[in-house]
């Protein structure tokens, strides 16, 4: 087995009582970004190991600041696709250190995707995703949402959108005071019963078939002393049919047929599991109805498709049916 993302005692020392550059991010009220770079070019070069310099300018209520970084596109599937992919942002540890910060320095920046006038409203309901994972379970990654500025240097363009900063892996580690591993061809006992069932159920809450624990696609594996076994966090859910983004769903009008991902079965586990959606029906209805950002049509069918879930699971045969399906 190997490990990654160990840090060194004296970096462990530096980092002592300081937050992560996300956590700043997470706490600040009415959020602004401003990314400078050769973002043309960036795009451009798309499907080539292209890396720019620039910097991000965070702007709130509470402070403004700035900071040099290394901007390259991530991905494979949505290099190809996007007319806007993701970006992986790289920032200087001794810049962070300068502000106060923990030396977590790389981060993953979920774009719009695809140039087209509704674009932003998917970024949203991927977002509210991980919003609700949260809800059920702290071991997922953080999210921050904010408005964004990509300034290019070259063309002086401007590009307004939205974009989502994900908590980093190694701040993600370091939270729950674990360790990732490289869990390819994983066997199934070795994870952890309760987690194995929340995010399968979680995938089938919101119709996600793009996730797979045996080869670790869509999810990572933490392990420590407190979880007895391996821990699944997934991410990546743009190819849910609650998030429906366009190149996932070329065809917009097909009705998603819900259906468990098959990855074993754990009776008792489930109906803990099962328990806790029902429990947390409210809150998730509240986090679409309360997120004013997204369209009323985005919004109402992020709703009906929560309602169907909900019609499904509280039915009296439900879990006998769910777990004939779940068999391997």
């Amino acid at each position: 087995m190997v490990y990654s993302g160990q840090i060194s005692s004296q970096d462990s020392e530096e980092n002592k009582g300081k937050e992560t550059l996300f956590e700043r991010l997470a706490g600040c009220t009415d959020l602004k970004v401003v990314l400078e770079g050769q973002i043309d070019s960036l795009i451009i070069m798309k499907m080539k190991p292209f890396e720019t310099k620039g910097k991000m300018i965070f702007s709130s209520e509470e402070s403004e600041f700035e900071i040099p970084v290394k901007i390259s596109v991530r991905g494979k599937f949505r290099r190809r696709t996007c007319d806007f992919p993701p970006i992986a942002l790289d920032f200087p540890k001794d810049d962070l250190k300068e502000l106060g910060l923990k030396k977590d320095d790389n981060y993953k920046l979920v774009t719009i995707c695809l140039d087209r006038r509704d674009a932003q409203n998917y970024l949203f309901r991927e977002y509210l995703v991980y919003k609700m994972y949260q809800e059920v379970e702290p071991t997922g990654f953080g999210a921050v949402l904010f408005p964004i500025i990509y300034k290019d240097t070259d063309f002086r363009k401007n590009r307004r959108s939205f974009a989502v900063l994900l908590e980093s892996n190694e701040e993600l580690k370091d939270r729950l005071d674990g360790k990732w591993c490289d869990c390819m061809g994983l066997n199934m006992d070795s994870i952890n019963d309760y987690y194995r069932e929340l995010v399968t159920f979680f995938q089938y809450m919101i119709g996600n078939k793009d996730m797979n624990m045996h080869i670790e696609h869509n999810v990572r594996f933490l392990e420590g002393e407190q979880y007895v076994k391996k821990v699944p966090i997934p991410y990546d859910f743009d190819f849910s049919a609650f998030v429906r983004a366009p190149y996932a769903f070329t065809d917009q009008s097909v009705t998603f047929d819900r259906s468990p991902l098959v990855m074993g079965k754990n009776a008792e586990q489930l109906d803990k599991v099962l328990n806790l959606f029902l429990e947390k029906k409210e809150r998730f209805f509240t986090i679409v109805e309360e997120f004013r950002l997204m369209s009323k049509k985005h919004k109402k069918q992020c709703l009906k498709f929560l309602r169907d879930f909900y019609k499904i699971i509280e039915r009296p045969n439900f879990t006998t049916r769910y777990l004939e399906q779940r068999a391997f």
